[in-house]
């Protein structure tokens, strides 16, 4: 039996492969016919050993097989010729698991055969904000406003190891009560996405040929449209709360409390608010809001929403 696990979210397929690996160890409890193997040529040579040598204990075996997309083309197509000559994929003794710590750029020949003929194959891409946001209720189980969630994502720049790592503290401290935006404000060290300012102020500054450069260097980078839709949303309310208590003539120290920002936030935001009215704020928010609708349920693609958003600035 062949399993095939991918994709660039390895928080995901890492959990993945531990459930299966945990599966294991609880029905087969000697653990000697467990093993990882890196995708080498050492390994390989490794993998054919393990899988013809005859075990002394009625167990299958478990073997996880890694990152053998990196590897030369050469050792590639000697792999796929193993699995078809020795049948591997109908060996009901053993487990066989590819284990690929990241997307398959260029599927070739044994990606193929991966595909077509393994028990189970899953891709784990990285999730787009909304199912993100389902993801880290579910995955962790907590009592956590949207609000919330939404300046975690943003604070770790949807990265769900940092995530996990932040999540966690603020669990702990939390002792089980419900986690609010400003916890995450006041308890989060993540990392703060800063190129998102730089395309927000672009944008404020109504610099169309600049914003839209930068939105397309965010997409090169392989950024998902909906997370960048997500972070001027979240970037935009943040210019229309702090807009909406300067003109009620508090101070940055009095901003920064109120808020509930984290202070590197309202450092980086607070030169944009001179570039608005409070009027013009809420009706670039409302056609954030309204965009975002839009794309969520199809009506429009996200690449060209943002485009057009930008454009009719």
């Amino acid at each position: 039996m062949v399993l095939f696990l991918y994709g660039s979210d390895t928080f995901r397929s890492k959990k993945k492969l531990q459930e299966i690996i945990n599966r294991y160890h609880s029905k087969y409890k000697s653990g000697l016919n467990f093993c990882k193997i890196e995708g080498t040529p050492e390994g390989f040579e490794k993998l054919k050993e393990r899988i013809e040598t005859i075990s002394m204990f009625k167990e299958k075996k478990l073997i996880i097989f890694k990152n053998v997309f990196s590897t030369p083309t050469y050792l590639q197509e000697k792999i796929e010729k193993y699995l078809i000559e020795k049948n591997i994929f109908k060996d009901e003794n053993l487990i066989l698991i590819f284990f690929e710590e990241r997307g398959v750029q260029k599927p070739n020949r044994l990606f193929k055969l991966l595909i077509k003929k393994s028990f189970k194959k899953q891709e784990f891409k990285e999730l787009p904000i909304w199912k993100l946001k389902i993801f880290i209720r579910k995955y962790w189980n907590c009592k956590i406003d949207d609000r919330a969630i939404e300046k975690l994502i943003f604070f770790c720049n949807s990265n769900l190891w940092e995530i996990d790592k932040e999540l966690q503290k603020i669990i702990a401290f939390k002792k089980g009560e419900r986690i609010e935006e400003k916890d995450v404000e006041n308890l989060s060290q993540g990392k703060i996405d800063t190129n998102i300012f730089e395309t927000t102020e672009a944008i404020s500054r109504k610099n169309k040929k600049k914003a839209l450069a930068l939105i397309a260097n965010h997409l090169e980078k392989g950024e998902n449209e909906i997370r960048i839709l997500s972070m001027m949303v979240f970037q935009f309310r943040n210019i229309l709360k702090i807009k909406s208590l300067m003109e009620q003539k508090k101070n940055l120290t009095q901003i920064q409390k109120l808020s509930g920002l984290h202070p590197f936030i309202v450092k980086k935001t607070f030169p944009l608010v001179q570039n608005f009215s409070i009027e013009e704020l809420k009706k670039i928010y409302k056609k954030l809001l309204e965009l975002d609708f839009k794309i969520k349920t199809g009506r429009i693609e996200p690449k060209t929403g943002i485009e057009m958003f930008i454009a009719e600035l």
